[in-house]
């Protein structure tokens, strides 16, 4: 057994975590919090404008109103887009040039959760440097204060979504798609992505059905986080109206998990591959980047057609960064992330459907064919309760106890908590950035051994945080 050389990622700080701020409200998260966040953005910009969105969650315009009272009080103006998807307030702060960009969200995440995420103007998510340094001004709480007559302004945009749309429809060939009369599902999940999901299906197809498209902060139609123990009811309704695609979004749209004619509901890293198939066609070089949790079939993929894949930790920004170092074509996460860095280095997952429904035209197959090209191996995945304060030590005395515990190891990766390569597959155990519990995943060449190497590692891992 060896152990690679690597980054060990630090621990979660105690105001950011994967992506941004995301937080309980009332418990781990209060407006005076939101205040100060205003503050510190607007001491950090210096000068100029934020654009300011937010998701459909009970808290947010609360929560949003009060950034931007603190965002003023610097001397810096806002700019109120309302509710929107992520991507879209990460496309406009670019395209716009606007000097930051502040989305009021907890993404996947339970309702009784709130959150902040801060883009840059290059459209890419504030990298762990950049958090650091809002985090110092705001622990210190030396916030610039201008004078009553030097306070920043609040405007509005009212064309944000339809700006992001015109500039999807610029990147795919809609008459192309609108030619094959897809007939096409949208699940918002009851998030930001009703405003905008259904609108930009609409421009590309006559048959549209839409559910649980209304925006409502309870998420009553299904838990946020679209996966396929949560997508039952777009699953069937695919198959009972014959529909050749269904597409589902988390609370702020920046994930997309995509329903094949057989209602069954496809792996993020499984389309990257579909995706990157064509990326590298074109190009005929070329690096794609994914996370450590993403399957070995994409690194298949991206091998036979002649590109490279680099591993990062889990986290959308973590994966923008090394694209833009890279100058990779592409890249994304399992859990439904597409990053397109000729567009903008946010997630952006309908131009990912355009270009779906755009290889289904040009091929005259179905989703579900042209999935079925991508290998398939079993994963499986599970988590369990960890206190925030423990996840440190814990994954310290894992880095030497997980490895022993199991059989057949070759390698051990500390990039992203403890990666395991087995013989035959390999666990990855890491702590969740934005919840108290610790994940772990496994894939293997079957269930049986899949289902053995998890429950052997759930019990290391349980052990652990019981002792600690």
């Amino acid at each position: 057994m060896r152990v690679a050389k690597a980054i060990v990622i630090p621990m979660a700080d105690k105001l950011f975590g994967t992506t941004g701020v995301r937080k309980i409200y009332g418990k781990e998260f209060d407006l005076e919090m939101a205040l100060n966040l205003g503050k510190a953005l607007g001491t950090l910009v210096g000068s100029g404008t934020v654009l300011l969105a937010r998701d459909a969650r009970t808290t947010g315009l609360m929560v949003a109103d009060t950034l931007s009272a603190g965002i003023m009080s610097t001397g810096v103006n806002v700019v109120r887009a309302g509710i929107i998807p992520t991507p879209t307030l990460a496309y406009l702060t670019m395209s716009k040039g606007y000097d930051a960009g502040l989305m009021v969200t907890a993404s996947h995440n339970p309702p009784e959760y709130t959150g902040i995420k801060f883009w840059s103007k290059s459209s890419m998510g504030f990298t762990s440097d950049e958090e650091r340094k809002l985090e110092k001004i705001y622990e210190s709480k030396k916030f610039t204060v201008a004078a009553w007559d030097q306070l920043g302004e609040e405007l509005t945009l009212e064309t944000a979504v339809d700006e992001h749309i015109e500039a999807i429809l610029g990147k795919c060939d809609p008459e192309l798609i609108r030619s094959k009369n897809f007939t096409v599902i949208v699940d918002p999940g009851n998030g930001a992505g009703c405003v905008l999901a259904p609108y930009l299906i609409q421009k590309l197809s006559s048959k549209v059905i839409t559910i649980n498209g209304h925006l409502d902060g309870h998420f009553p139609g299904r838990p946020s986080e679209p996966e396929e123990e949560s997508l039952g009811d777009l699953m069937e309704m695919v198959k009972q109206t014959g529909a050749d695609l269904g597409i589902a979004h988390d609370g702020d749209s920046d994930r997309v998990v995509f329903v094949t004619e057989k209602g069954e509901v496809i792996r993020g890293d499984r389309t990257i591959a579909l995706l990157a198939q064509d990326y590298l066609m074109r190009a005929k070089w070329g690096v794609i980047v994914t996370t450590v949790d993403s399957s070995l079939a994409l690194d298949e993929i991206v091998e036979k057609g002649g590109g490279e894949t680099i591993r990062t930790p889990v986290g959308d920004i973590q994966v923008a960064v090394k694209m833009k170092e890279s100058e990779a074509l592409m890249g994304g996460e399992a859990c439904g992330v597409f990053i397109l860095p000729d567009f903008h280095l946010a997630p952006e997952p309908f131009l990912a459907a355009c270009l779906i429904l755009e290889r289904m035209a040009r091929t005259g197959k179905s989703f579900g064919e042209l999935i079925s090209e991508i290998p398939i191996y079993p994963l499986m995945k599970t988590k369990l309760k960890c206190p925030n304060e423990k996840k440190e030590t814990v994954m310290k005395i894992l880095v030497d106890t997980l490895p022993k515990g199991l059989e057949n190891v070759e390698k051990v990766i500390t990039v992203d908590g403890v990666g395991v390569t087995l013989k035959e597959g390999w666990i990855l155990v890491r702590p969740s950035g934005t919840e108290p519990v610790i994940r772990i995943t496994c894939e293997g060449p079957t269930k049986e051994l899949v289902g053995s190497t998890l429950e052997k590692a759930k019990s290391i891992v349980e052990k652990t945080i019981n002792k600690v």
